[in-house]
Order: structure tokens, then C-alpha cells, then sequence
């Protein structure tokens, strides 16, 4: 082999190595005992998260975007942030805003986060869906949100609770949108109705912020 067949061959590897590592995600599934739902689980570098939204119905703060058939199936519920904050399952907890931002800083930033977390093309997400590579395999999908008075902006974007706790009424929230890539931190009431996405409890990630 030639000194120049064995530099390309070498980076090959070396470019497959590093975008696997900058991209990679491993797959799983996750079932649900309490009502025996089988999640998609995907692990983005020590993280474990759920690859769906939750759909696990509390006995209050939960809610179905405009009564649309199906849409708990394909998007899960809305939850306000007191139901979200006790709906995870066991061994599982609310994202929290750390979370979040190790997530983002992993995916490049949050300027580049918004389009390796959402899902591709436009059966979820309305035209443009700017950016979409759902390179994270995080499959994040347009679920809407619910108001003080209305539901809106299903297609357009998805908004995802935290567990941060500023006071009484107001928490934040992750948000994605169908116009740009960008991952987006919004502070909101707790009365509004958001997506959950659950993380698994882990010595590894729940220490990675002790600093905060």
C-alpha cells in the first residue's frame, strides 16, 4: 500500500471516527410500567433521554392539543409544569435547565442545537423546518403548546418543561422552531401546557452540574 493510499484510508477513519463520536447515538426502548407503554430511548453522549414525548395520563394538568384524534399517540401530552413535575416514571426525573444546556453544548451550541434535535421534513414540523438533521436521534416533534386560552403553534414549534423552580408561578422551557435551528430557553408559567421529556436518573448525569 502507498504512503498516499495509507493517508487517505487513514482518514477515512479517522473523519468516520469523529463524526460517530460528535453524532452517534445509541438506540433503546424503555416500557413503562404503569400503563405499559414502550418508549424509544436514545443515549446522546452520557445522557439517556426518552426518544419520545411522555404520554402517561395523570389524574390532572394533562391535556390533548384541541381534542385531535391521535395526537397522544404521536406527540404525548401537554402537561402543566406541577403535573410534568411528578409525571416521569421511576427511574426517570424531569430534564432540568443543566440538562438541557449539556445537551445543547455537546450539539455545538445553541445556535446549531435546535436542528440535530429536530425531527426531519415536514409530516411534523411545517415548511421549512429550518436546519432539521435530527443528527442526535432526539426526534423532537412540532407538538404545540397549551395556553392561558388557547392551544397553539402545533407545526410550528414544540416546547419542552424543565425542572427549574423560580417561584410559585413561572419555570423555563426548552423551545424548538419550524423557522430556524436554534435551541431556545424561555421563561413561562407554570399553568401553561408543555411536552416532557423524561432523562434517566444516573450517578454520571446528575453530577455533572454539582457546580451550579
Amino acid at each position: 500500500m502507498t504512503k498516499n493510499l495509507k493517508f487517505l484510508v487513514a482518514l477515512v477513519y479517522i473523519t468516520s471516527s469523529v463524526c460517530f463520536y460528535a453524532y452517534g447515538q445509541e438506540a433503546g426502548s424503555f416500557t413503562d410500567t404503569r400503563d405499559g407503554k414502550v418508549y424509544k430511548t436514545v443515549k446522546i453522549d452520557n445522557q439517556v433521554w426518552l426518544g419520545e414525548n411522555l404520554a402517561f395520563k395523570t389524574e390532572s394538568g394533562c391535556w390533548v392539543y384541541d381534542d385531535v384524534k391521535d395526537y397522544a399517540t404521536t406527540y404525548g401530552y401537554l402537561y402543566s409544569w406541577e403535573a410534568a413535575s411528578k409525571a416521569c416514571p421511576s427511574g426517570w426525573r424531569l430534564s432540568s435547565m443543566q440538562d438541557w444546556w449539556y445537551l445543547s453544548t455537546y450539539l455545538g451550541g445553541d445556535d446549531q442545537a435546535g436542528g440535530k434535535l429536530k425531527a426531519t421534513g415536514t409530516t411534523s414540523w411545517k415548511s421549512p423546518n429550518a436546519r432539521a438533521t435530527n443528527s442526535s436521534g432526539f426526534t423532537a416533534l412540532a407538538s404545540g403548546q397549551s395556553g392561558d386560552k388557547n392551544m397553539e403553534y402545533l407545526g410550528s414549534a414544540a416546547f419542552f418543561w424543565t425542572n427549574s423552580d423560580d417561584d410559585d408561578a413561572i419555570s423555563w422551557c426548552a423551545a424548538l422552531s419550524s423557522t430556524d435551528g436554534e435551541l431556545s430557553f424561555l421563561q413561562t408559567e407554570k399553568k401553561n401546557g408543555y411536552s416532557v421529556r423524561c432523562i434517566k436518573i444516573s450517578d454520571k448525569t446528575d453530577k455533572v452540574f454539582d457546580f451550579w
